[in-house]
């Protein structure tokens, strides 16, 4: 009747193909260290109070994103993200929990690689400077950061931002800004929403989506609108729902 995983968003990911192709709803207990997914979604952070939704929840759609052919939940990324999830290791994961993003990205920060890209998008072409370059179909992703505070998980749109190369010390002034989605708030950040972007590089860069290496540049990235059937709490979101 459903499908239940117990994991973090890499869990997710890995079930996400079959979820798709079977149009099962997917209860997530959350496991994992980031569950962002589960926090988009607002479901218990207690795993014995999130599997009671197996009788007691309710059933709504949210959207997918798709870069190469790769299906993802949340968001897709290359720059200083790439090398935060490589850093990311399950000692850091299991001594630090959530801090070891903190920690991963203050690593990483510590000596960002620069990059141009070419964004293609409905009506319009950018070429940027970057250090760090996510699409996000979701709305949370890295341990709580927000892909935009605009961004919602049903609203049919992929959300982009790309941060041009600066010092640590602007990167820090804006941090706070930056894990909320607020980049207006912030210097220096591309923004833009739309159903499909296609990113092309000078060199072939690494992208991860939801945290897991899947590809390389030149991508293709498109929305999959209300494509994830999932379980949550009766009182959360807008969507149409029917009973668990």
């Amino acid at each position: 009747d459903m499908v239940v995983v117990g994991g973090g968003d890499g869990s997710v990911h890995a079930a996400l193909p079959g979820l798709l192709e079977s149009n099962l709803p997917l209860l997530v207990v959350p496991l994992g260290t980031a569950n962002d997914l589960a926090r988009a979604l607002e479901l218990p952070t207690d795993p014995l109070e999130a599997a009671r939704l197996v009788v007691n929840g309710r059933q709504r759609r949210i959207d997918a994103g798709r870069v190469n052919g790769v299906p993802f939940v949340n968001v897709a990324n290359m720059g200083v993200s790439v090398d935060i999830a490589r850093t990311l290791n399950g000692d850091l994961k299991r001594r630090f929990g959530v801090l070891a993003y903190a920690i991963a990205a203050w690593r990483a920060l510590s000596r960002p690689r620069r990059f141009r890209a070419v964004i293609r998008l409905p009506g319009e072409t950018l070429q940027v400077r970057s250090m760090q370059l996510a699409v996000g179909a979701g709305r949370n992703y890295g341990g709580g950061m927000v892909i935009n505070e605009d961004a919602r998980i049903d609203d049919g749109l992929l959300w982009l931002y790309s941060i041009a190369p600066r010092s640590l010390w602007q990167l820090v002034k804006d941090v706070f800004a930056l894990r909320a989605g607020r980049h207006r708030d912030a210097e220096r950040v591309t923004t833009r929403s739309a159903p499909w972007f296609e990113i092309r590089t000078r060199r072939s860069r690494t992208v991860t989506a939801d945290g897991e290496v899947v590809t390389r540049t030149p991508i293709r990235l498109e929305i999959l609108p209300q494509a994830l059937l999932v379980v949550v709490p009766r009182q959360v979101g807008t969507g149409a729902a029917t009973t668990g």
